[in-house]
């Protein structure tokens, strides 16, 4: 008999926010003066790429890692740095290369180690190397389960499995995105009004229930209104169930599948354990979250239509506040706004305002204990200031005028929404589980007053002096305007002062119209190209994988076109550009299937630019194109190559490659000579295994060894080997032959049942799947032939 212990609930209510991970206490092998050197350096190179220098931001943070390399902001630097050659150079390996230094066990910041462990994955995922992708966003989904990185590792995961093809687990992946929340998130407890609110239910009971069944709660709120959620399995054998339903700002309208709230709701979540740890049944379970807003403050123009970044003299200023948790009532609802006139300080003021801020910091009495456990105490530096404050900042504006101003809630132009209420019949699918087919029915007129939109208008008159009092706001040319409002409900655990700025200017504020574009930069114009070139190809691709091939061959021809005239003036530049060009001319070529050029292509590269950072890359395309062309003897030699290159991240896949391609050649040959290449396709894919075990191949090369036991008839060692790929690397390709060997192996030990779940599995998880069919058919005459 098999007891079962069922462990206690474990109930949460969220709102599509992941938590974050308490950063772990931070090295001290630099020195303090040395972490606050290097945070003013960094800064100086955020302020450079904010205002778009970015090759001299990027010199700095490089700067910062050489200047302190003990220092613990050299590990920000590393995540600065490779978010700028992901993001704005699409160099995978540089920028991998910083992640992975921020991602070593000498960062102590948990957050910073999770963001880089990510950014490898982003990386592998942008070149296509979904092998060391997935096992990098495992790696996330281990070591750091509890931080925001998670949700995002499984929704790469996810589309890396949609990328090859993998649909079935694609979807399960995918279907986890939002489910990760971290142990202390406050934000878990707040409902943010008109966004989807998630409810997600841990308990043991729950790992029982079957792709189609689902777990019923009931949402109510203090205002009366009352919804009935379904929540479903997000995997199998799990015990969390995942389900969710939109809000709105309204007047409560019961089972319209519509959570109405207002700003001073509560939403109550019910739900029914069924089997508690303490052994009783049917306890009600109940969980209680705040309606909350995240303000946003705006200048706007006079039709209240866009945001603006200036305002005219001599016009009203038309200002907008949109905070959800201030609409309280079913009428127009009012807030209250501090809008202020700031002037740039002198040189001079500046310089006193400093100046009095050291002399009261000298005067400042010191302490002498220590500044935490385990640091030295404050002791005083150069004419008295102590050395671990910074240099004070002074605010360089000043207020001269200021008015609160009174905001009322507006009605907004009214759009057309649609209900989604359940019918009897006709069931869809969300998430694993069937639910009731959707019925679309028009939204009753509601007469109430629920934008949680505010707005207001103040005149802003030109004058060099200010005239206290008189609701009007007084500037000069050059001033800015400022609204300060306090939002005290949010997401966050604190009230926040959310401020917005626009300048004063005279005249007009007209429309400009771009008529002519000129590069004139003939590198910038260069790389505008290969740009260009680069996201038509992707797009090409992207047809391709949803069997648009007339479509995708277009693309794939203006990407050429673009190419092939950005290579004439590359060759004039040479240098980089002239490899990035050949780079993006041999992608072009092995989309479009044109191997030969593709081949010619890459060795032109290998040729002229022996030290390429795609040089790997270039030799795996070769090695592809003569194993598609079924020339083996010269893939195994190219794949040989590339394993034998020291620093590639590729040289798992060069081992794989032998093996694929002497298992090619086994099946094409004599039965009496097939043997000992079968033989050498089994050593191949055993070295992947041995020698590169960081490799996403890794999966993949046990299932194929796996297979050979399979034909030797060695089905023990056989079931041993499938079920570790199965519980090591769930993100293997051929999984659907795993299962099916798996099953097939299991029915020859005589366990017919195992063998069932296995081929009724891989019916389940790969639909797709060209085995799935025999797979249903074994299923169902296992089933006639149990007693």
């Amino acid at each position: 008999m098999i007891k079962i212990l069922v462990a206690a609930l474990v109930f949460s209510v969220v709102v599509a926010r992941a938590g974050v991970a308490e950063p772990a206490p931070a090295a001290t092998q630099g020195s303090m003066l040395e972490d606050r050197a290097a945070k003013q350096l960094l800064l100086a190179g955020d302020m450079r790429y904010e205002a778009a220098e970015l090759e001299k931001a990027a010199e700095i943070w490089q700067s910062v890692i050489e200047r302190y390399p003990r220092s613990k902001v050299r590990f920000e630097a590393h995540l600065k740095l490779g978010s700028y050659h992901l993001q704005k150079k699409q160099a995978y390996d540089k920028a991998r290369a910083h992640f992975e230094a921020a991602a070593g066990e000498e960062n102590r910041d948990d957050s910073q180690r999770a963001e880089a462990t990510l950014q490898v994955g982003v990386c592998f995922y942008e070149a296509r190397h979904y092998g060391q992708c997935f096992e990098m966003m495992r790696r996330v989904i281990e070591r750091f389960p509890v931080s925001t990185q998670v949700n995002q590792a499984y929704y790469y995961i996810g589309l890396g499995h949609f990328k090859q093809g993998h649909y079935g687990r694609a979807i399960e992946s995918l279907e986890r995105v939002g489910t990760a929340v971290g142990q202390g998130d406050q934000n878990a407890e707040k409902l943010e009004a008109g966004k989807r609110f998630y409810v997600k239910i841990e308990d043991a009971d729950l790992a029982i229930l079957e792709k189609d069944d689902s777990v019923p709660v009931t949402l109510t709120t203090t205002e009366g209104d009352e919804e009935k959620l379904s929540c479903v399995p997000v995997g199998r054998n799990v015990r969390v169930v995942l389900g969710s339903l939109p809000s709105r700002l309204g007047r409560p309208q019961k089972g319209n599948g519509v959570l109405e709230v207002t700003g001073t709701s509560k939403v109550t979540v019910r739900y029914t354990d069924s089997h508690t740890a303490a052994r009783q049944f049917n306890t009600a379970r109940q969980r209680q979250v705040a309606v909350v807003g995240n303000a946003l403050v705006q200048v706007m123009d006079g039709a209240f239509s866009e945001g603006l970044q200036g305002v005219v003299l001599g016009k009203e200023v038309n200002l907008q506040v949109s905070d959800a948790d201030r609409d309280v009532g079913d009428g127009a609802d009012t807030l209250q706004a501090r809008v202020e006139v700031l002037r740039q300080k002198t040189a001079e003021e500046i310089e006193t305002e400093r100046n009095k801020l050291l002399l009261e910091r000298k005067n400042k009495p010191q302490d002498p204990k220590p500044l935490a456990p385990g640091k030295p105490p404050i002791v005083p530096g150069i004419a008295g200031v102590r050395l671990e404050e910074p240099e004070p900042e002074v605010d360089p504006y000043k207020v001269v005028d200021s008015v609160l101003v009174s905001f009322t809630e507006v009605r907004l132009p009214r759009i057309e929404t649609r209900v989604i209420r359940p019918a009897d019949a006709n069931a869809t699918k969300e998430g694993n589980a069937t639910l009731p087919a959707p019925v679309l029915a028009p939204t009753p007129e509601d007469p109430s007053l629920h934008t949680g939109v505010f707005r207001a208008s103040v005149p802003l008159d030109q004058a060099e002096a200010v005239t206290a009092g008189n609701a009007r706001l007084e500037s000069r040319p050059g001033d800015w305007v400022r609204i300060v409002y306090l939002d005290q409900s949010n997401i966050t655990p604190q009230p926040r002062e959310i401020t917005t700025m626009a300048r004063c200017v005279e005249g007009n504020l007209g429309g400009v119209r771009v008529t002519r574009t000129e590069i004139a930069d003939e590198q910038l114009a260069l790389k505008t190209k290969l740009k260009t070139a680069s996201a038509l190809t992707f797009i090409g691709a992207q047809y391709k994988d949803f069997g648009l091939e007339q479509k995708a061959q277009s693309k794939f021809r203006e990407a050429l076109a673009v190419c092939e005239e950005a290579a004439d003036e590359a060759r004039k530049l040479g240098g980089a550009m002239l490899e990035e060009t050949y780079v993006q001319l041999w992608r072009i070529y092995f989309a479009m299937d044109q191997l030969d050029l593709a081949a010619a292509m890459s060795l032109r590269l290998q040729r002229e630019f022996p030290e390429s950072g795609f040089l790997d890359e270039a030799i795996l395309q070769q090695a592809r194109v003569a194993q598609k062309r079924g020339d083996f003897p010269r893939a195994i030699a190219l794949f040989s190559n590339l394993t034998s290159l020291t620093k590639s991240q590729l040289r798992g896949e060069g081992q794989y490659g032998i093996g694929e391609c002497y298992e090619e050649m086994a099946k094409a040959a004599a039965r009496a000579s097939s043997e000992p290449l079968f033989e050498r396709a089994f050593q191949a894919y055993k070295a992947v295994f041995d020698q590169f075990p960081e490799s996403g191949r890794v999966g993949d090369a046990v299932a194929k060894m796996a297979n050979f036991y399979y034909q030797k008839q060695d089905f023990a060692r056989a079931v041993d080997v499938f079920e570790k790929v199965l519980a090591d690397h769930p993100d293997a390709n051929f999984l659907d032959v795993i299962l099916f060997n798996y099953g097939r192996c299991l029915y020859r030990m005589d366990r017919k049942s195992d063998a069932k779940r296995r081929f009724d599995q891989l019916i389940d998880e790969f639909p797709e799947s060209p085995l799935a069919a025999e797979a249903k058919r074994i299923s169902q005459a296992l089933t006639k032939a149990t007693p």
